[in-house]
């Protein structure tokens, strides 16, 4: 290169001559490059903080889960809500009731109120027939009635039975049964007078065999009067006697026979 011309004063004004020579190999580096440098250092600082944020975003707490929203049965409520008919009972009816009289018996009731002895007995508590008292207060069961029929029906007139004639004023009696055959504690004959006063002095119960029961004397049985005769010790009442046998009389197949004071035969039994 060619030198460059140049002047320099000095201080006493004289002028000398100066060469100058061009740089050789400078480099002129463009201006864009600073601006380059930050905008890649603000990438690397935009990544790294969007790490940083996305990694404290998954250490945090779980959101909750929603919890399901409830359905409702609407015909199950409406249903809930209508009021449940209550059936209205009957009233409970008033039971009627029977005061034993003297010479009355559990089976005369019964057959004089048109009911079963059982059904008498179950209606008060009763396990023994025989142990009833005069003044007792008993319980009379409501007979079943039969259910209405859906229709109209016509239903056969009962015939009317009419019992054979007899002296009402006669005595009548007769053995409606044996209980307990065969065990001395529970023993006992049933007798039952279905016509006039009898007065008993010199009637008999025997078995046909030689064992003969006696009747006290002043002993009376009235209409519809009932008594039971155990073969056992006690204390004759009105409705109960008591033979005082020291065993028991009656079993199956024996026949009883119930004798007046004239040893005539007034009724007779075969146990079963």
């Amino acid at each position: 290169p060619r030198p460059r011309a140049g002047v320099v004063r000095s201080a006493g004004c004289r002028r000398v001559p100066v060469l100058s020579w061009p740089i050789v190999g400078s480099v002129r580096r463009p201006a864009s490059t600073p601006y380059l440098r930050y905008l890649i250092l603000n990438v690397i600082v935009s990544a790294l903080t969007v790490t940083v944020i996305l990694w404290i975003w998954g250490r945090g707490p779980r959101p909750l889960a929603t919890a399901p929203t409830p359905t409702f049965d609407v015909a199950a409520v409406l249903a809930s809500k209508v009021p449940t008919a209550t059936p209205t009972l009957p009233p409970t009816p008033t039971p009627h009731t029977y005061t034993v009289q003297g010479g009355d018996t559990l089976f005369s009731i019964a057959r004089d109120l048109g009911i079963e002895p059982e059904a008498l007995m179950a209606a008060n508590g009763l396990s023994d027939p025989d142990r009833l008292s005069v003044g007792q207060v008993l319980t009379i069961p409501e007979l079943s009635t039969a259910p209405e029929a859906a229709g109209p029906t016509q239903t056969a007139a009962p015939a009317t039975l009419t019992p054979p004639p007899f002296d009402s004023q006669a005595p009548r009696l007769e053995i409606r049964g044996v209980d307990g055959a065969g065990i001395l504690d529970r023993e006992t004959v049933r007798l039952l007078n279905t016509g006039g006063v009898a007065a008993l002095a010199g009637w008999t119960l025997d078995d046909g065999q030689g064992q003969v029961y006696r009747f006290p004397d002043g002993f009376t049985l009235y209409n519809r009067g009932a008594v039971s005769v155990h073969t056992r010790t006690g204390t004759d009442t009105a409705i109960d006697l008591y033979w005082g046998a020291q065993g028991a009389v009656w079993t199956s197949g024996k026949t009883l026979n119930l004798r007046d004071s004239n040893g005539d035969v007034q009724s007779t039994f075969t146990i079963p």
